[in-house]
């Protein structure tokens, strides 16, 4: 499985076409303050941002795939610039092994209590890291394990080094628990 992560981009559309293409056959994310019609831009799974004010984005999803629970936020509800605590009992209260949430701009990558957290950072106002990021993260299933290699990569493809990681995750089977 293959999934891309994008965040804050606050109204740029200007390098998603790119990075649809260069990454093919995967699934898009994007964790809000998307700021631009989602219509346009119809092959990203969204949640709304506390820029964002189309209506028909919901504030959290958790998705099921290939033994992943995603939960999908953007993080301000969960006061993320503060601290993790909220959107780490959130996660557990879902049964996640993966979140994914922006509003920092920060890239990053933390695996805590079983549960791969991360934020892609910005691809128009990158905070901590001096360019702007987004991140891949390739999972291989191995019986009730997920091995993860999360890459993080600049807006013209560069690898973007010290970023990122391999994690492996226990398989996780519905809302609530993990298996």
């Amino acid at each position: 499985m293959k999934l891309v992560v994008v965040s804050d981009t606050h109204g740029s559309m200007e390098h998603l076409a790119a990075i649809r293409e260069r990454h093919g056959e995967a699934c898009f994310f994007h964790c809000g303050d998307a700021c631009y019609p989602i219509a346009e831009e119809p092959d990203f799974v969204y949640v709304k941002g506390n820029c964002d004010r189309d209506r028909v984005m919901p504030e959290e999803l958790i998705t099921e795939q290939d033994g992943l629970v995603i939960l999908q936020t953007h993080g301000d509800a969960y006061g993320v610039k503060q601290t993790g605590m909220r959107l780490r009992y959130r996660a557990l209260e879902a049964g996640a092994n993966l979140v994914l949430f922006g509003h920092t701009h920060v890239p990053t990558c933390v695996q805590d209590d079983g549960v791969l957290f991360l934020n892609p950072g910005s691809l128009l106002l990158p905070r901590s890291h001096p360019i702007a990021t987004y991140a891949v993260l390739d999972g291989k299933t191995d019986g009730a394990c997920i091995t993860v290699e999360v890459v993080f990569y600049a807006l013209d493809g560069t690898r973007q080094a010290g970023l990122g990681g391999t994690y492996r995750l226990q398989a996780a089977y519905g809302e609530g628990g993990l298996s």
